[in-house]
């Protein structure tokens, strides 16, 4: 008889998923299967970003609109169009763009053709702008003048 090695972390997946179907929980689990299924609640569970009020609006939402922001008709986002020398700057600043991005877990839309990029940011877990797009165009800003 063959006996197959299965890896840890898809041993903890079966388990967690065994976990999942079966209900009510059971004291009786492995150690291990805690640990996916408490990161499991962690994500689901992760806080709701709050909609920009009127006043941050005004206040934070003017400096990004005297730099070219603009709202978006029909839904609650900002949008601007950047334009560079070539095809490899605009790659650049959608690399430095893309990790920041990654790093706050709040990710733009964007198009991008040649030396021309695209960006509307919302936040989609609360419907429209949160200090998440402000911040993000914040930087965008900053990278786009070096």
């Amino acid at each position: 008889m063959r006996h197959l090695f299965i890896s840890p972390f898809f041993q903890r997946l079966r388990t967690s998923v065994s976990f999942l179907c079966v209900s009510p929980i059971s004291s009786s689990l492995p150690p291990t299967s805690h640990r996916l299924f408490s990161s499991t609640i962690a994500v689901s569970a992760r806080k709701k970003m709050p909609l920009l009020t009127e006043s941050e609006r005004n206040d934070q939402l003017s400096g990004l609109k005297s730099a070219g922001w603009k709202l978006v008709e029909g839904r609650d986002a900002i949008q601007k169009e950047f334009q560079f020398k070539d095809f490899n700057e605009a790659f650049g600043f959608m690399t430095r763009v893309g990790l920041k991005a990654e790093q706050m877990n709040h990710h733009p839309e964007w198009f991008n053709v040649y030396n021309k990029v695209d960006i509307t940011l919302s936040t989609h877990d609360c419907g429209g702008l949160s200090q998440n797009d402000v911040k993000l165009a914040t930087f965008i800003e900053t990278v786009a003048k070096k």
